[in-house]
């Protein structure tokens, strides 16, 4: 392999892991977009467990940052990750026997993307709208650690500075299955769409959600992983090996750029970034 090609994949792979790290979501489609379109890997049943390696290592290395400065809410993180075990399994299973065939996979990857886009533009719509007749505040800063948490029976609670959360217990075990399945299906880490239910469904800010968001998909990816393998998914490690590597060194800069920059900054840029490539694998 070239000299050249070899520094592109590791720079590709700073710029995955800078926003996932950053963000907590779009690592895996800027992942699987490099492998596709930058890199030529034709084969879907490869570029899945590739995708989930390289988001794999990236969450190996971002998370100990935030934890250090209890920017993570753990409980919540391992009952998602408890609903993705099932559905990281299943979903892996499916589209290694029925999504194989990249004329499918690559509309379909699209039309996902472009619909977590507009999911996350509405609600940032919504907010400037509403801070436009002045109703709500500005979208939060980072302003510290998360505190008082407290698993229950039932229900799990937490406190993020003046704010209190309450989650049911059914609702992360539900919604870590169903975004397990669908990652794995489509072999991405699965936080494109554990972002929306956190920051949406849940109301939490962007500064607390990486790392909380890492614990599921650490814990669905080792099963989607392990499963496509077993399957029989062949790994291109010229390719695999750099692109974990620069990644490996862009989660270390994301979190920094995640402590300052503002909250609905972030968000915009995942919908931008998202918005990108689907509309790339759906219209061009």
């Amino acid at each position: 392999m070239e000299l050249g090609l070899i520094a592109a994949i590791v720079g590709w792979g700073v710029l995955v892991g800078i926003v996932f790290s950053a963000i907590g979501a779009a690592g895996g489609i800027l992942s699987s977009f490099g492998l596709i379109t930058l890199f030529g890997v034709m084969e879907p049943n490869s570029v899945k467990p590739m995708t989930q390696i390289v988001v794999l290592a990236t969450a190996l290395t971002f998370v100990p940052g935030y934890v250090r400065r209890g920017a993570v809410v753990p409980s919540l993180g391992v009952l998602l990750g408890l609903g993705g075990i099932v559905g990281a399994w299943a979903g892996s299973t499916v589209s290694a026997l029925y999504l194989s065939d990249m004329a499918t996979f690559r509309p379909l990857f699209g039309l996902l993307t472009l619909a977590i886009a507009a999911q996350i533009g509405w609600k940032l719509y919504r907010h400037w709208q509403g801070a436009r007749r002045g109703e709500g505040g500005a979208m939060q800063p980072f302003i510290g650690a998360v505190t008082d948490k407290v698993l229950q029976l039932g229900c799990m609670c937490f406190r993020y500075g003046d704010a209190r959360y309450r989650v049911p217990v059914i609702s992360p075990l539900i919604a870590g299955a169903v975004i397990a399945f669908t990652a794995a299906i489509f072999g991405v880490g699965g936080g494109f769409l554990m972002v929306p239910y956190m920051a949406t469904i849940l109301g939490m800010p962007m500064h607390i959600i990486p790392a909380t968001s890492a614990i599921p998909i650490f814990m669905s990816l080792l099963v989607s992983v392990g499963n496509y393998l077993n399957l029989g998914a062949p790994l291109d490690w010229p390719i695999l090996a750099p692109l974990v590597a620069g990644a490996v060194l862009g989660a270390v800069l994301g979190p920094h750029i995640n402590r300052r920059l503002a909250n609905h900054w972030l968000q915009a840029a995942m919908a931008v970034i998202v918005t990108g490539i689907g509309a790339k694998y759906v219209f061009f």
